[in-house]
């Protein structure tokens, strides 16, 4: 008995032991939890929100006009979005509407998973006086929205898709008066969310005006509608660049891995109803052919995919620039791939010049391009500069998800090239501006490969009259081979 009354002490003071370290161990959930007030600064008299949907991007057009209700001078206005639209964001710009209308600040502010929302701080460059206005807006990009509905369609089939999301700005102030507007790329709405305060007209349908709206108001925005082109989503884009100072050239070549995220095809592909049906291609989400603008000066083009060169394309010069159209070897329905490569060569003057006051030179390039309607799962720019460079700085107009450097080897380098590998994650069409690479090149350095092949050339002739010297004959010379010789 004595034995079982100490067994049974052991065990609840053990149990007890357990449920308070338990108890002590902050769980995940808890220590996740995090919330950050928001001070109502500032309240939102009136709101309008445009959102276009007629490409494959989501682009969102937000006008706010604030009023500073604060005792204080206020320079900071907070904007949020939900978590499950943060994971679609792409880009996200803030600038003045009103006179001057100059790009404002805004950056991420923190997370709260209380409410699990994302919040953006706008900074404005005057302060706003207690009882004053300002009129400013936000462009958004959101990738990975549509999603097509049916799934899978007859091949000769017009495609749908269905757009989700919230009538309302989520905004964390008070609102006197809001407005929604959707752009709709055709006519043919299957069906919307809205009631009585949603009016279809056209390829429009506007939601409101709603007055005296509380912080975090939220109603279901759902569109079911045609979308007659194809969904393209580029997995991986690589773009490689090749410096090179001594022939004044810029050699460019970019890797697709492209796929068509639209409605699948219900049934195999047949080619005799592809061949009979050309005339409503265009009302279907087939994808017949690709066309990309290089620059005016652009030469030597080429344009491979895993079999060969891509026979049925076609590149052309204009005045202002270059054309060059693929035809890939069979159309791209929903959920099909392409993979192919193309590149070019540039004079490196239209995009490289040097400054005599910093003594640097300045590479001018576009991240991307040619991004269009795609939506670009991961960009990856890599910059090859000649040997002998240093100070290599990147300037970015956006933030990047990689930045690296190091060294790359191509023939008859010593030293090896200067590399630079920028990498970003969900790249839209705002992406394509240019990034500056500033770096110093000694002009003494374009004597470094001529050097370096000058003194293998001389090395091997050395090698060769050495070893023409030397004998390889086995055993002994006796004297009479000796004079013959």
């Amino acid at each position: 008995m004595q034995f079982s009354v100490r067994t049974l002490l052991g065990a609840l003071l053990f149990g007890f032991l357990g449920l308070s370290l338990v108890s002590a161990s902050p769980s995940s959930e808890a220590v996740a939890k995090t919330t950050i007030p928001i001070d109502p600064t500032f309240r939102n008299t009136r709101l309008i929100r445009v959102v276009d949907l007629r490409s494959g991007v989501v682009h969102e057009d937000i006008g706010i006009r604030a009023k500073n209700i604060d005792k204080a001078s206020a320079t900071e206005y907070i904007f949020t979005i939900p978590k499950n639209a943060e994971e679609h964001v792409a880009s996200i710009t803030a600038f003045l509407r009103q006179e001057p209308k100059t790009p404002l600040s805004i950056e991420q502010a923190g997370f709260d998973s209380e409410k699990e929302l994302q919040l953006y701080k706008i900074t404005f460059d005057t302060p706003v006086k207690p009882n004053d206005e300002i009129r400013f807006g936000l462009k958004i990009a959101s990738t990975h929205k549509l999603a097509p509905f049916p799934a899978k369609v007859p091949q000769v089939s017009r495609q749908f898709v269905v757009y989700n999301d919230n009538v309302y700005v989520y905004s964390p102030y008070f609102t006197d008066e809001m407005k929604t507007t959707v752009q709709l790329p055709s006519q043919v709405v299957q069906s919307y969310t809205g009631g009585k305060h949603a009016t279809h007209s056209g390829n429009k349908i506007v939601y409101g005006p709603f007055h005296d709206m509380t912080p975090g108001s939220y109603q279901e925005l759902s569109i079911h509608y045609e979308y007659s082109k194809p969904i393209l989503t580029v997995a991986e884009l690589e773009r490689d660049l090749q410096v090179s100072h001594w022939g004044n050239n810029l050699a460019v070549e970019e890797n697709y891995k492209l796929q068509h995220s639209g409605a699948r095809l219900e049934t195999e592909f047949s080619r005799v109803t592809y061949q009979m049906t050309r005339m409503v291609h265009g009302q279907t989400n087939v994808l017949k052919d690709l066309t990309f603008k290089l620059p005016a000066q652009a030469r030597d083009v080429y344009y491979r995919d895993e079999i060969g060169n891509v026979s049925t394309s076609h590149f052309r010069q204009e005045a202002d620039g270059s054309v060059l159209q693929l035809t890939p070897r069979y159309p791209l329905f929903g959920g099909w791939n392409y993979t192919w490569f193309h590149g070019y060569n540039v004079d490196l003057s239209r995009f490289d010049r040097y400054s005599s006051k910093t003594g640097q030179h300045i590479l001018n390039v576009n991240f991307v391009e040619n991004v269009q309607d795609m939506v670009i799962d991961k960009a990856v720019l890599r910059v090859v500069l000649p040997e002998g460079v240093t100070n290599v700085k990147v300037h970015a107009p956006f933030s990047l998800d990689l930045e690296e450097h190091g060294t790359h080897f191509t023939n008859f380098d010593s030293t090896g090239r200067y590399l630079v590998v920028l990498e970003k994650f969900n790249v839209v069409r705002e992406h394509e501006q240019p990034i500056q690479i500033t770096y110093e090149y000694p002009p003494i350095r374009l004597l470094q490969k001529p050097l370096v092949v000058s003194a293998a050339i001389f090395a091997l002739f050395l090698l060769s009259i050495i070893v023409s010297k030397i004998s390889f004959t086995i055993g002994t010379t006796t004297k009479s081979q000796k004079k013959k010789q």
